[in-house]
């Protein structure tokens, strides 16, 4: 039975697609084992598969929002995972960031536009976590964004 859709070539609908080699945004188990996320070592089996990713300003927030849903509150039991998980999608707007400031070269600040305004929506979703008596996550969380992005 075939499950998926493979091409052996990318297919990009831009003239060439963006390879960011850190597999670690998808598989968040090779920060929890610490393991040298760059190249598998003595896996005779492995096969490194490229999937691709969009980033942008509606994909960014639903996977967030998707994240709140599975964790609902923020409390000590899943602080540690909730914040894994949103740190993995800060890493994509890192990544949004640099593309969109490179593409327009803002005179001012050191973000692009379009990531200062993504972070608001960001950190206005962060905001609104319930708070079940967590200690650190989400409130250094917004701090950080905030220093970086919105001062």
């Amino acid at each position: 039975m075939v499950h998926h859709s493979l091409d052996i070539y990318p297919i990009p609908k831009e003239k060439s697609p963006l390879y960011i080699n850190e597999p670690w945004l998808i598989d968040q188990s090779l920060l929890e084992d610490k393991l040298d996320n760059q190249e598998p070592k003595g896996q005779k089996d492995n096969i490194r598969v490229y999937m691709p990713m969009d980033i942008n300003r509606v994909a960014v927030l639903r996977r967030l929002s998707a994240i709140i849903s599975r964790y609902g509150e923020a409390n000590e039991d899943n602080e540690p995972n909730f914040q894994m998980d949103v740190e993995a999608i800060i890493a994509q707007i890192e990544i949004y960031d640099q593309i969109w400031f490179v593409r327009n070269m803002p005179k001012n600040g050191k973000h692009s536009t379009e990531a200062v305004q993504l972070v608001k929506e960001f950190v206005s979703m962060l905001k609104e976590i319930p708070d079940g008596c967590a200690e650190l996550f989400p409130f250094e969380t917004i701090d950080a964004l905030e220093q970086e992005y919105l001062v």
